[in-house]
């Protein structure tokens, strides 16, 4: 999931969102619950000295305390260009020492190398690899080459555009292992702190990619720094990876709004969060549109690992969980590319199963009329009836359901 804006946040840090990035602000605001304060993060450069956004997208920390915010941002400063640097697979940079820092890029670009790494990258490569097991590869790591197929095309305002050539889309998936099979391309070895990249005769189809995981796992890494503080905060990324938090002495309702993907209006539906996390995918940036007949199609950045294009069975999809936003980005790009309904709620439970942790969901489908949204009963508990659903969405709610686990 990458380069898009796809949840609102209509807190405190919902006047934000207009401010350029890559400059530090420290800018209070008034809610209902009292006065929040936000800080932006600086970019920074890579070993050519190009200018790098983090995550490649605005990363904003919100707090309701001024001094806290002022310490958590000094944590966030400290470990935020580590974890960047380490999952890049665009960039090459310089370890504290001088020399190359062994990250996704250098991997990418030494195959067949046996190449000592950070145990955070392993554990990180590790993760993909289970996730993409899990989801019997809808989410698969080895999709950079066929990401920078698509990616000059994309922009964030309608356009239209031709598809990439289909003999190149169908070389590369037909390059890409089994899920079952990914640790015969990447093989990790954790006691050696190694990782050796395989593509054998797949190398100038396959590329290593965490783009659909790493916004909310590094979200993840930086929420438990921030977490000992004992005070508020909300840390965004992008508005499509969200870690609300707040003491269980204390707790702290954070607002959380899902931006209606066909601009029709602003908001869709509106919940509250005193700790979890959220993660949403939509179609609504970075995308183009195609002429097919009288059918116009949209094509955007989130691509199905079986056929190589993206998918129109939704236009948005958004989870809460209490923990884990890395899994859940992942969860919510898989789920854009399972056409039923009954088996999304399915891979859901697989989920569910697998870490333990509830999920709820909202996800929006086109319908003749306007839009369709269905939420879990759970999402539905957790909605701000102040914030009304508009009069275009049919809303619906998916109650009592047990999924299979």
């Amino acid at each position: 999931m990458r380069n898009f804006l796809k949840t609102l946040s209509i807190s405190s840090i919902f006047l934000c969102l207009s401010l350029f990035s890559g400059c530090q602000k420290n800018i209070p605001y008034e809610n209902t619950e009292g006065k929040t304060f936000t800080n932006y993060f600086d970019v920074f450069t890579d070993s050519e000295g190009n200018l790098v956004l983090p995550l490649n997208t605005t990363i904003q920390l919100t707090m309701t305390d001024e001094k806290k915010l002022a310490e958590a941002t000094t944590l966030v400063e400290a470990q935020l260009p580590f974890w960047h640097k380490l999952a890049d697979s665009h960039h090459r940079y310089l370890d504290d020492q001088g020399n190359e820092l062994h990250n996704v890029a250098y991997i990418n670009q030494h195959p067949g190398e046996t190449i000592s790494i950070e145990p955070e990258l392993a554990a990180m490569l590790s993760a993909a690899i289970e996730l993409s097991q899990l989801s019997d590869g809808l989410f698969h790591p080895l999709l950079g080459s066929l990401s920078a197929l698509w990616e000059p095309k994309f922009a964030p305002f309608p356009t239209e555009n031709t598809d990439p050539d289909s003999a190149l889309i169908a070389q590369i998936t037909g390059c890409l292992p089994a899920a079952a099979d990914l640790n015969e391309v990447l093989q990790l070895d954790p006691e050696r702190r190694t990782v050796r990249f395989e593509p054998g005769a797949c190398e100038n189809s396959l590329q290593i990619s965490l783009g659909a995981m790493a916004k909310g796992y590094i979200l993840d890494q930086l929420a438990a720094e921030l977490k000992p503080l004992n005070t508020p905060f909300l840390l965004d990324a992008g508005n499509s990876s969200i870690i609300a938090w707040s003491p269980d002495d204390a707790p702290y309702s954070w607002k959380i709004g899902m931006r209606d993907p066909s601009g029709q209006t602003s908001l869709l539906y509106a919940f509250t969060l005193t700790q979890g996390v959220v993660s949403t995918s939509a179609d609504d940036q970075n995308y183009f549109l195609i002429q097919d007949g009288d059918q116009q199609i949209r094509r955007h950045h989130i691509l199905n690992p079986l056929t190589g294009y993206s998918e129109n069975w939704l236009r948005s999809v958004t989870l809460s969980a209490p923990d884990q936003a890395g899994t859940l980005d992942v969860l919510s790009t898989v789920l854009y590319n399972i056409e039923d309904a009954a088996q999304r709620r399915a891979m859901i439970g697989r989920f569910e199963a697998k870490t333990q942790l509830a999920m709820d969901y909202a996800w929006c489908e086109p319908a003749d009329a306007g839009l369709k949204l269905t939420v879990s009963e759970g999402m539905d508990q957790k909605r701000m009836t102040s914030a009304a659903i508009p009069d275009f969405v049919d809303y619906q709610i998916q109650r009592g359901e047990k999924h299979e686990k």
